[in-house]
């Protein structure tokens, strides 16, 4: 049975230890600055990381994707090199940054990638009997050979977070099983068996040993109207406290992404009803919290504090005043170990989905401040030890 204080994993490297023994130390403490592809994308050419360019340090959580890892492309979904992927996770590793992994995988099925990724019955055919169950095994394989080579310069593991089946109560990628609102033709059974059949796999099969597990619904897809059904939401396909480390949330909804009839306040106490729930949960269940992805506060958060809701008036503070507010705001928020904005590609630019401003935003000043906040973890180059004690 799996313990409160350790890893779900019974083998775990000393490695994996050590980052499940910070990351407990930090919990209620600190949240992490994390950000997705932070030296692999990037506007600004003055530093390798436009969060370092802007800061003078890193997020203290990088995200990488494995996308296309099951193809056996040298590039993942975004044409960036899994050569380079591996060189910057060993460059995060050594500034005492944490990895996170997620994996836009292709339909089983159908091959189609990002934007045709559904097909009824993909989640049937890749469980033990079904048509696509030895490709997606050999998917794992390929999965399992990228984190077996993620070692350091003592050719010991470096420990990451993988996040597989992520925002899987939407209904955009070929393992969702939707949510109450809108399911899809996959149970909740049949997730969880997807999500247990994976892990044991990496684990029992490829002796893998140096990796949390998170859990991350999508936050469009649960209503906070009421306490009961916010839970069962959340809870909605969850494999079981076996199975997962990270309690996460992918929210962009309550940072941008909000339907016009709704004020930033009421926005915000969303944000802050969803990030207690998921703080709460962790607590109950022994568990390690996150805000796994997050949209980036923008236009919208910065009306929050200036009194004049749907007024376009600005106090140009969505991260201080809007979701730095939010993490600080009870027991359970602060929970959070780490929010992680979305990659700074041109083409999310100006959206919700676009990750850390550039020198000339309006927020630019706003996040150099979140970033200094005694609250905010981030790490500097030369430390090569985290800013967390």
């Amino acid at each position: 049975m799996h313990h409160i204080g350790s890893p779900i994993d019974s083998h775990p490297t000393d490695q994996l230890l050590s980052l499940y023994s910070r990351l407990r130390r930090l919990t209620g403490k600190k949240t992490m600055l994390g950000h997705q592809d932070t030296t692999l994308c990037r506007r600004m050419h003055e530093c390798d990381s436009d969060v370092a360019t802007l800061t003078g340090a890193y997020p203290a959580i990088w995200g990488f994707d494995l996308g296309r890892i099951e193809l056996d492309w040298g590039k993942n979904i975004d044409d960036v090199s899994f050569a380079h992927i591996h060189q910057e996770v060993l460059h995060a590793n050594n500034i005492g940054a944490i990895p996170t992994l997620t994996w836009h995988s292709v339909n089983p099925v159908t091959g189609g990638g990002y934007g045709s990724n559904i097909a009824p019955g993909s989640v049937r055919a890749v469980l033990p009997g079904g048509d696509c169950h030895g490709r997606f095994l050999d998917w794992l394989d390929r999965v399992a050979t990228m984190l077996n080579s993620l070692t350091d310069d003592d050719n010991l593991p470096i420990p990451v977070v993988f996040r597989p089946f992520h925002e899987h109560n939407g209904t955009w990628f070929w393992w969702s099983l939707g949510s109450p609102m809108q399911a899809t033709d996959t149970s909740e059974e049949e997730f969880r068996q997807l999500w247990r059949m994976s892990i044991d796999y990496l684990r029992n099969s490829c002796g893998i040993h140096h990796v949390l597990y998170a859990y991350s619904p999508d936050r469009s897809r649960i209503d906070l109207t009421n306490e009961t059904a916010m839970t069962e939401e959340y809870l909605y396909g969850y494999p079981g406290d076996d199975y997962v480390d990270v309690l996460g949330i992918d929210d962009y909804w309550d940072m941008d992404q909000h339907p016009s009839s709704k004020s930033p306040t009421k926005q915000h106490e969303e944000l802050i009803t969803m990030l207690t729930l998921v703080g709460r949960l962790a607590e109950e269940r022994g568990k390690l919290a996150a805000a796994t992805e997050i949209g980036s506060p923008g236009a919208f958060a910065s009306r929050l504090n200036n009194g004049r809701d749907g007024e376009d008036l600005y106090d140009s503070r969505p991260w201080t005043g809007y979701l730095l507010s939010a993490l600080e705001a009870n027991q359970f928020t602060t929970r959070m170990l780490w929010c992680l904005p979305w990659r700074n590609s041109l083409e999310a630019e100006g959206t919700g989905a676009y990750g850390t401003p550039s020198a000339d935003s309006p927020y630019a000043q706003d996040f150099i401040d979140f970033a200094g906040n005694q609250r905010i973890v981030v790490v500097k180059e030369s430390t090569k030890s985290p800013a967390d004690e």
